[in-house]
């Protein structure tokens, strides 16, 4: 019999689908897991709000989400479970029929991205501003859907111009816009754009840029990370290791549920990085990923100081 339920909220990804199948399970805990909670593009956000509205006991959180909630003294932590990851170069497109080459052409256009404080967008907002001078003062932002609650209570600063996209007010409309060229860009994550003939990507060799990006910045964007309330904690010593063992575990199992181009996709990276991503923030580049997107967020005015790495992690897993 399991001497407690742990109600987490995930996405049921290669690297978590052992967790949800039950082959890989956390020791004393029976898990209740969800990862349906609202419909469209907008299941992420809706997740991440329940998440810090604290109605689970933990589950997979945006990082800029979960920065400003510990900031305003939520009792969540993390371990170092970094659930959605990804090089970013692909997820920045121009219409099919743009006339535009290059992401340095973007200065003075329009750009959507789904939130305007959310990570993805962060990442991307970085990359265009250090890598390519696009500063974001210099674009006018039009967002799906309003910041949620954490990144809503720090709003851009006054020089940035960022407006709702028109109704209907969804991430499927501003990319219809896209598609039109009334929006001159979309900057997001959602592999069905890859597909979509009305679009096409910034990088053609989007993996070469991808390559580049990490030998010279050894970066791997990091979206989301694994937090758990404070009080599970202290009620369940050991509960933290156990629960990054568990993680670390169905992240090892990953293979087994990805089909053959994830496969290759997924040995690309690690011979990108020189081997598999760790679970850990003093092995791999996750440590440093971090403090680059701190960095990021600072440049943005979504932070006014880098968070101490110490502060936002559970002190168990600080040396793992």
């Amino acid at each position: 019999m399991a001497a407690f339920t742990l109600h987490l909220a995930f996405n049921p990804a290669a690297n978590t689908k052992a967790l949800f199948d039950g082959s890989v399970g956390v020791k004393n805990a029976e898990l209740k897991l969800e990862s349906q909670f609202a419909e469209g593009l907008d299941n992420v956000g809706a997740r991440h709000r329940k998440i810090i509205a604290g109605e689970f006991d933990g589950g997979e959180l945006s990082i800029s989400s979960f920065i400003l909630a510990r900031q305003r003294g939520m009792k969540l932590r993390a371990l170092p479970v970094f659930l959605s990851r990804k090089f970013r170069h692909r997820c920045m497109y121009f219409s099919a029929a743009s006339p535009l080459k290059d992401p340095s052409e973007l200065s003075g256009k329009k750009i959507t991205v789904h939130r305007y404080n959310a990570t993805t967008p962060v990442w991307l907002k970085g990359i265009l501003q250090n890598e390519y001078g696009v500063k974001p003062a210099s674009v006018e932002w039009i967002v799906a859907e309003p910041d949620i609650a954490e990144e809503s209570l720090r709003p851009p600063p006054p020089e940035i111009r960022v407006r709702l996209v028109s109704e209907p007010h969804t991430r499927e409309h501003a990319v219809e816009l896209v598609e039109r060229g009334e929006i001159d860009a979309a900057l997001e994550p959602y592999d069905t754009l890859a597909t979509n003939p009305k679009l096409r990507r910034m990088f053609p060799d989007h993996r070469r840029a991808e390559e580049d990006f990490f030998r010279r910045n050894a970066v791997f964007p990091i979206n989301h990370l694994f937090v758990l309330k404070e009080e599970v904690a202290a009620r369940h010593p050991g509960v933290v290791e156990d629960i990054l063992d568990a993680f670390k575990r169905a992240e090892a199992a990953a293979d087994r549920y990805r089909g053959d181009k994830q496969k290759e996709e997924a040995a690309w990276e690690r011979k990108v990085m020189g081997g598999p991503f760790e679970y850990s923030l003093n092995r791999g580049p996750a440590r440093k990923s971090l403090e680059t997107l701190f960095t990021y967020q600072i440049q943005q005015g979504i932070s006014d100081k880098k968070p101490a790495l110490e502060s936002l992690f559970f002190p168990e897993v600080l040396t793992v």
